[in-house]
């Protein structure tokens, strides 16, 4: 008679057959997440010397990646970093509207999560942390705007998804998150902005667990 493995009370396996795929995660488990990602700015405001108006970020479409690290099959953290480019402009001002250039930044966030326990594919999440950004390169838009400089820049992140398993070792995921800032300032030559704005982050994509 050929050997089993034993699963369960009702089932059993032949030795060397492969185990059966399994959807949840566990101590050790690393999930890397490639997603489209849509960006916006909330509560946004600003108070500019001289010529008023708003500053103003448009929402952009981005890809994305993060890494998340399971300590154990409910607790994990997640993490990621990157360079992102943003265009703000001020709206409103006594002199009409002024793109004020563009600003590359060092971005990344860091999260503790909480994955709930489920029997079935669908793997929902939360999570808190940390978001971070460093400007690296100002250019500035010419015309009225010659220079600036911006703030380093840190918040807290709030974030909630769920990931939902295709089978095998991947997952689809769906994620939206929240990151509150504390105002910077923006400067340009005698004007200077003192700018308050928060961030939300929509997004899907597809995971890989390794």
């Amino acid at each position: 008679m050929g050997s089993s493995v034993c699963l369960g009370a009702d089932e059993t396996l032949p030795v060397g057959a492969p185990l059966p795929a399994r959807a949840g995660f566990a101590a050790g488990d690393v999930l890397v997440r490639a997603r489209v990602i849509g960006m916006f700015a909330v509560d946004e405001r600003s108070r500019i010397d001289l010529i008023g108006g708003t500053v103003r970020m448009p929402a952009m479409i981005l890809p994305d990646a993060d890494v998340t690290y399971f300590l154990t099959g409910n607790l994990a953290v997640a993490g990621q970093a990157g360079i992102i480019r943003t265009k703000p402009v001020i709206k409103g001002s006594l002199v009409g509207d002024i793109p004020i250039g563009a600003i590359q930044s060092f971005g990344g966030f860091a999260a503790i999560q909480y994955h709930a326990f489920s029997d079935g594919p669908f793997k929902p999440y939360v999570g808190l942390g940390l978001s971070l950004s460093v400007p690296l390169q100002t250019e500035p838009a010419g015309g009225f705007v010659t220079a600036f400089s911006v703030d380093p820049i840190a918040g807290l992140l709030l974030q909630a998804g769920f990931d939902y398993h295709l089978g095998g070792n991947w997952y689809a995921n769906a994620e939206v998150k929240k990151i509150w800032l504390p105002g910077y300032t923006l400067g340009h030559a005698a004007i200077g902005a003192k700018v308050e704005m928060n961030t939300v982050i929509v997004g899907g994509g597809i995971g890989y667990r390794f």
